[in-house]
């Protein structure tokens, strides 16, 4: 690898210095705005998760906020799909906004901003809403497979800075609340206000699923499933070998009906979506839409591994099975929360399997493991944790 010339080096320094004097300065001389709340999800991936059933709440409040959506300098703003009434901020502009802000609201560690020099003010309210809901795959193995050109040290310090200045983390469950610990090093209040994503799961969102279907183009009498698995830590493609015509065409043959199917590999992996999606027109590459959220209530069949999605998914009663071919391997090397058994899932590791559970699938039953998982973990599913959330704060805000 070739090594960066001195000038290079030392305008990247210059750069870095700028950084942090300009977030000394909007810290030490602009004021608090006690209107201003700052949103981010994934680093600036569009408007989605949790925080953006947050800030959809505040648009429906309509009570004079001033909603700021931090978003990454390469999507455009129509594609990320933000609401009117949502300012959005790039590069710089982030960095006065959140020094200037009465509240922040993430889903993940703001690790990069920490780094550059953002601190949270005395003042300021930080509302973590975590990614997770509840959580299959082990999060602190998680920690050590993001960008390995980042020295790990540097990475565990701005985790740890990070997870310092939360206030506040919410939850769905108590059995969420263990994750949470280990994944803010044991930071912050955690609240059991529900996982504001899971409010349109749960409630049921015709406008959203009509939207998904008119973005894809997909025609009316046609069902939808969708595969969302997970990344693997080498982020090799060869456990996504599903064989996906077996599967729709048994399903085509089942309902009568035509069906089509979502691909949507992790964030991580979405630019190798492709290899993976047989050419066809019954497949759609769906790893650049904004929020899994709206694909999930567009869908009428899920299949997934270890990811969250599917344990959101569950909320709306409709099927959703896990196809793990590494199943062993990832137990060792990643880990899981549950035993598979536990789960309300029809889980395979091969595609005869799947297709022999598919065959033998018995929906009423799958319902009924899914309300006995729900109600065991004492799930909040109850479609308000939006406004909970959103009263919380405001309370807050106001120094109630």
């Amino acid at each position: 690898m070739k090594k960066k010339s001195i000038k290079k080096q030392c305008k990247e320094k210059i750069k870095f210095v700028g950084k942090r004097l300009s977030c000394w300065y909007y810290r030490n001389f602009k004021p608090v705005q006690e209107n201003k709340i700052v949103f981010s999800q994934f680093a600036g991936q569009g408007y989605g998760c949790n925080p953006r059933a947050i800030c959809d709440e505040f648009l429906k409040r309509d009570a004079g906020y001033d909603l700021v959506w931090i978003l990454n300098k390469k999507i455009k703003r129509e594609d990320a799909g933000i609401p009117e009434g949502v300012r959005t901020v790039t590069g710089k502009e982030v960095y006065y906004e959140l020094e200037t802000a009465k509240v922040w609201i993430n889903n993940i560690h703001f690790n990069v901003l920490m780094y550059e020099g953002v601190v949270k003010r005395k003042d300021t309210i930080y509302l973590n809403t975590f990614h997770g809901g509840i959580t299959l795959k082990n999060q602190v193995t998680d920690k050590k497979t993001y960008d390995p050109k980042i020295e790990k040290m540097r990475k565990e310090r701005m985790y740890h800075r990070d997870a310092e200045f939360v206030d506040y983390i919410t939850c769905g469950c108590d059995m969420e609340i263990h994750v949470l610990e280990e994944f803010f090093y044991h930071n912050g209040e955690i609240l059991k206000l529900g996982d504001a994503r899971t409010d349109m799961l749960v409630n049921g969102a015709p406008e959203i699923e009509k939207k998904v279907r008119d973005f894809y183009h997909i025609p009316d009498g046609t069902k939808v499933a969708i595969y969302a698995p997970t990344f693997r830590a080498d982020k090799k493609l060869d456990c996504y070998n599903l064989e996906f015509d077996r599967i729709l065409d048994y399903l085509e043959k089942r309902d009568g009906c035509p069906w089509i199917m979502l691909i949507r590999l992790h964030p991580r992996l979405a630019k190798q979506t492709d290899k993976i999606v047989p050419k066809s027109p019954r497949y759609i590459n769906a790893a650049n839409y904004t929020d899994m959220q709206e694909l999930a209530v567009a869908s009428d069949f899920m299949i997934s591994d270890y990811s969250s999605v599917i344990t959101d998914f569950m909320l709306t009663r409709k099927p959703g099975f896990m196809y793990v071919p590494d199943l062993d391997h990832y137990l060792e090397a990643r880990g899981m929360y549950f035993e598979m058994e536990e789960l309300p899932f029809p889980y395979a590791r091969t595609n005869d399997e799947f297709m022999e559970k598919l065959e033998q699938f018995d929906e009423t039953l799958y319902r009924e493991k899914v309300d006995a998982f729900v109600k065991k973990i004492g799930y909040i599913d109850d479609g308000q944790s939006s406004k909970r959330i959103v009263d919380f704060l405001i309370e807050k805000m106001e120094g109630k």
